[in-house]
C-alpha cells in the first residue's frame, strides 16, 4: 500500500490532520486513534502516526473526518486526551512514521495485518525492477573487526569502511580523501590542513580581500533568506525514505553533531552566494567545502570543525572571503537556533541536491544524509543546545586559521604602496 503525503496541525483541543490521498475508494475508508497512535486506510492508501503524546480513543463522538474532493485530501480531527497540552515534533515525518515498541495498537484493535505473502510479493517485484531504482551503497560489505571501524571509519558517525575503496576507481574525485581505509581518523585532519594550504592561491584570495567587486560585497551583506520550513517535497522525501540497518556507532551523539556543523557551513555558504536558491555547482559546493564529506574528518571541538571549513572556503570556490565566511558561520548559528525543523530541512534539501547534481554524489546521502536525517529527528535536545551553545560562545580570527593572513595582507598593502609611491614619483 502506498503511504501518502501528509500535514499535521494542532490547536489546544485536537489534531488536525490532512492526508492526500486522491486515489483513495471513499467505500473502503476506514480509521482509528487512541493512546499514541492513529491509523488510517483507504485503498490503495495506508498511514499510521506514533505520537510522543495520547490522544483520546476513536468512538467518544468528538472526533471528525472530511473529504476535501478539490484538494483530493481528507481532514481528519483527533481530539487530544488532555486539552491544551502541545504535541512535539509534528513535523519529523520519520519519527511519527516510527512504531515505539512499548506502545499499544489504539484500544487494542490491529487494523491491518501484514502478511508473509504479501512480502514474498514485494520482494519479487523489487527484483523485477531492481534497474528503476535509486542504487544505494550497503551499510556495510565488510566484516571489518571494530577497531578496524574505529580508527579508520567514515560516513555517518564513522562506521563504514570499505566503500570508497571498492567504487574508487568510478567515482573519481567525488571527495578529496582517495583511501580512508589507509588514514587513521586522528590524522586526517592535519593531512587536510596541509592538502589546503598546497591549494590556497594568495593572489585570489588577495583580491577578494583587498578589491573586493560589487557583486561579493552584496554578498556578504545579504540579509539571511533561506527558507527552513518543511516543505511538501520534503514531506514526500521522510516518507518514502527507508532507514538501513546501522552497525554500531562508536561516535558520541556530540560528535555526530559537530561534524553536522561543517554540512551546514558548506550549505550556507552556498545559499549566501547564489541568492539563497540551489544551482547546478551547489552539488559540488556542499560537498567540497565540507571537511567530513570530503575527507572523513571527526572534530574534538566546533572550533576546528569551523576552522577547517574556513580554511576550505578560502582556498577552493569562487570567492575566498574571510569576511564572507564570517556571515557563512552567522546563518550557521542561526539555523541551529530555529531549532531541529530547520536543520531537518537543510538535510532533506542537501540530499535532493546530491541527487540532482549526478557526479555519484548520491553516494553522500547512502554514507552521510539519509542517516543524518533520521537522526536528527530523535537527537536530544541537549545536544543540540551544547552545539548552538558552542557556536554563539566561539570567535575565530584570522590569527587562528594558521597560514598568516593578516602578514599576508600587510605585506600585499606595503607592496601597493609602494607600487603608488613609484608612479606619483613619475
Amino acid at each position: 500500500m502506498l503511504t501518502p503525503v501528509f500535514w499535521i496541525t494542532q490547536d489546544d483541543d485536537s489534531l488536525l490532520v490532512r492526508i492526500r490521498a486522491p486515489h483513495g475508494n471513499l467505500a473502503e475508508l476506514d480509521y482509528d486513534h487512541g493512546e499514541y497512535m492513529f491509523v488510517f486506510t483507504c485503498s490503495p492508501y495506508f498511514l499510521r502516526l506514533h505520537f510522543k503524546q495520547m490522544v483520546e480513543e476513536y468512538g467518544n463522538g468528538n472526533g471528525k473526518v472530511e473529504w476535501k474532493s478539490d484538494e483530493g485530501e481528507f481532514h481528519i480531527k483527533i481530539p487530544k486526551m488532555h486539552k491544551k497540552e502541545h504535541f512535539s515534533n509534528l513535523d519529523l515525518i520519520s519519527e511519527l512514521l516510527t512504531p515505539s515498541t512499548n506502545r499499544s495498537e489504539p484500544h487494542g484493535r490491529q487494523l491491518v495485518e501484514e502478511m508473509d505473502s504479501e512480502g514474498e510479493e514485494n520482494e519479487e517485484e523489487d527484483v523485477e525492477n531492481e534497474f528503476l531504482i535509486e542504487q544505494e551503497v550497503p551499510a556495510q560489505e565488510t566484516s571489518e573487526s571494530g577497531s578496524q571501524i574505529k580508527n579508520f571509519g567514515y560516513g555517518f558517525g564513522w562506521t563504514k569502511i570499505g566503500v570508497i575503496e571498492r567504487l574508487r576507481g568510478e567515482i573519481g574525485k567525488l571527495v578529496d580523501m582517495q583511501n580512508p581505509e589507509d588514514v587513521e581518523i586522528q590524522k586526517r585532519a592535519e593531512k587536510l590542513k596541509e592538502l589546503d594550504w598546497e591549494n590556497f592561491d594568495e593572489g585570489r584570495y588577495l583580491a577578494d580581500t583587498l578589491e573586493p567587486e560589487e557583486e561579493l560585497l552584496a554578498v556578504i551583506f545579504s540579509k539571511f533568506s533561506s527558507k527552513l520550513e518543511i516543505t511538501d517535497d520534503d514531506r514526500v522525501k521522510l516518507k518514502d525514505l527507508r532507514k538501513s540497518k546501522t552497525p554500531k556507532i562508536w561516535a558520541t551523539d556530540v560528535e555526530i553533531a559537530t561534524s553536522l556543523v561543517d554540512l551546514l557551513f558548506s550549505y550556507c555558504y552556498d545559499q549566501r552566494v547564489n541568492d539563497w536558491e540551489a544551482t547546478c555547482e551547489s552539488g559540488w559546493t556542499c560537498s567540497k567545502l565540507s571537511p567530513t564529506m570530503s575527507y572523513f574528518l571527526k572534530f574534538d571541538s566546533v572550533k576546528e570543525c569551523l576552522l577547517s571549513s574556513i580554511r576550505r572556503s578560502l582556498t577552493y570556490p569562487l570567492y575566498r572571503s574571510f569576511d564572507l565566511s564570517q556571515s557563512v558561520i552567522k546563518d550557521v548559528c542561526h539555523v541551529i537556533t530555529v531549532g531541529r525543523t530547520a536543520l531537518l530541512h537543510i538535510l532533506c534539501d542537501i540530499h535532493r541536491i546530491f541527487i540532482d547534481s549526478g557526479e555519484f554524489r548520491y553516494i553522500l546521502n547512502d554514507l552521510f544524509i539519509t542517516d543524518y536525517i533520521f537522526w536528527i529527528q530523535s537527537v536530544p535536545d541537549d545536544v543540540l543546545k551544547k552545539i548552538g551553545t558552542d557556536l554563539n560562545e566561539i570567535s575565530i580570527e584570522k590569527i587562528d586559521i594558521g597560514w598568516d593572513l593578516d602578514v599576508l595582507e600587510t605585506d600585499a598593502r606595503m607592496q601597493q604602496a609602494t607600487l603608488d609611491s613609484d608612479d606619483d614619483e613619475c
